[in-house]
């Protein structure tokens, strides 16, 4: 392990709490809006350093020391998450400036700081007491009405927060039995990830059990999806694509599960996997019956994430490299589906039903563009990134999971239907009266959709720096099986 010279994430999330303080008590909101953006942009700035130095770290590894925590590193930068971490404030830092004037608050942004520095950190997490807290204060926004509440949306759905504030209790259940078991060896071996806790223990099993229903909570697993499609449809639609996207259910199976308990995990994961497929199809099939945009969205979101965790789990430097890679494509793609869906319903000024056509297309050429390429990038549109990473979880996963050979091509194509029948929602056929003065994408919108737009298509031409570090972290999470080919990384 080397460490980072510069405390590239501790000053990243510091700046984003700084502004989450300084934006609640600003009185306009496109004035906290920009504040907001300049606390992101810094903060992507340095984790830009940080993934920088680490493409040149001979280890792979760079850790930080909090100033005040002594030499014992606190976080860590490394090929699994070095990606996600500039991902997912860039994806942060475009909601932001997209986000329509009707649709935000100073507060409603500071919940929005608040959840990406608490994502920042449990993605940078060294030990099990600082993922903990990233993953509890990255939902804490969502329990409170003074954070994300706006005027024309429902609150928070009961559900919702009741779900999310079980996953901290099944989150701190289970690594309370992990330091627990590791108590032995010290305080710092205990709280740390670098030592696997071997054999079939019962406590590990119980910790195991208690990481999982965490993971399946808030991924929305079957039978629990419902909460992620009542959020949808009734919270704030661009905090909550935030929230799902995080993914930190996937990454607490691919920090924690795999490498703490290689034993344990080995054993049951098949069986997380095997949700997650059945999760893939069920939604697919629940929303050919759903008109409501916004549920369907969330649909479509939950039934392509699935797959990740088939791809996790299969013990496959291939099929961990595309669930890594379709990770970027869900966050990315469903980020410009909920920024253009929430566009068109604050220009309109009422929310959406899926009750007929609206035919935008004429008014707004440009989001009727960038809807459709973001969709079918996220069901793997050819010379997308969407395509690369479906090749690579077909390929890789195929051996341990012959089925999905035949659910990944049926879902993948109802999921496209699905996205052309919510493009066809709202922007196909004859203007309908609510077109009538509608407007194209603004500079701001235009600028960031279409680098999001250029992200999928442009990795998908030429994929070797997108699968660089996916293909790095597949081989650390699976060593077993040696080495990922070279040739690999050119894909056709």
């Amino acid at each position: 392990m080397d460490r980072l010279t510069f405390p590239f994430v501790t000053f990243a999330i510091v700046s984003l709490c700084g502004a989450a303080l300084l934006v609640w008590r600003v009185q306009t909101a496109e004035r906290a809006r920009w504040q907001s953006a300049a606390a992101l942009s810094l903060s992507l700035g340095s984790l830009l350093g940080a993934l920088i130095l680490l493409h040149f770290s001979p280890s792979r590894i760079l850790v930080e020391s909090l100033p005040f925590a002594g030499a014992i590193p606190w976080f860590r930068v490394d090929s699994l998450n070095a990606v996600s971490l500039l991902l997912f404030t860039a994806l942060a830092l475009g909601i932001v400036i997209l986000a329509p004037r009707r649709k935000m608050t100073p507060h409603w942004l500071s919940g929005l700081l608040i959840v990406v520095a608490a994502t920042i950190a449990a993605y940078a997490a060294n030990n099990l007491l600082v993922f903990f807290a990233g993953w509890a204060f990255s939902i804490l926004p969502f329990l409170s009405n003074r954070f994300l509440a706006i005027t024309g949306e429902l609150e928070m759905p009961v559900l919702g927060r009741v779900v999310l504030l079980a996953t901290v209790v099944a989150l701190a259940a289970g690594l309370g039995l992990l330091i627990w078991h590791g108590a032995s060896g010290g305080w710092t071996a205990a709280i740390g990830l670098s030592d696997a806790r071997t054999g079939d223990d019962p406590i590990l099993l119980w910790a195991f059990a208690f990481l999982m229903l965490a993971v399946v909570l808030r991924k929305g697993l079957l039978p629990f999806h419902s909460w992620v499609v009542s959020a949808f449809e009734h919270g704030p639609l661009l905090a909550l694509i935030l929230l799902v996207n995080s993914h930190l259910g996937a990454f607490l199976v691919a920090r924690l599960a795999i490498p703490l308990l290689p034993d344990v995990a080995g054993t049951a994961l098949p069986l997380l996997g095997d949700f997650g497929l059945i999760t893939a199809a069920y939604a697919a099939l629940l929303a050919v019956a759903e008109r409501n945009p916004r549920r369907l969205l969330a649909l479509l979101s939950i039934s392509q994430a699935s797959f990740i965790l088939a791809g996790l789990e299969s013990g496959n430097p291939e099929g961990i490299a595309g669930a890594l890679v379709l990770w970027q494509v869900v966050a990315v793609s469903t980020t410009i589906l909920a920024a253009v869906y929430t566009s068109v319903e604050a220009r309109l000024g009422i929310t959406v039903d899926g009750s007929r056509y609206l035919g935008l297309a004429r008014s707004a050429p440009r989001l009727a563009a960038v809807f459709l390429i973001g969709g079918l990038a996220l069901v793997g549109l050819p010379f997308t990134l969407g395509f690369c990473a479906e090749d690579l979880l077909m390929r890789g996963t195929l051996e341990s999971h012959p089925h999905l050979g035949l659910i990944l091509p049926i879902v993948t194509a109802l999921n496209a239907v699905h996205v052309l029948r919510l493009f066809a929602t709202l922007f196909w056929s004859h203007p309908s009266a609510e077109s009538r003065g509608f407007s194209d994408a603004l500079p701001r919108e235009r600028w960031v959709l279409t680098a999001a737009i250029l992200f999928l298509i442009l990795a998908g031409l030429r994929p070797e720096p997108a699968v660089r570090f996916p293909f790095a972290a597949a081989e650390h999470l699976d060593p077993h099986t040696g080495s990922a080919r070279a040739s690999t990384l050119t894909m056709k």
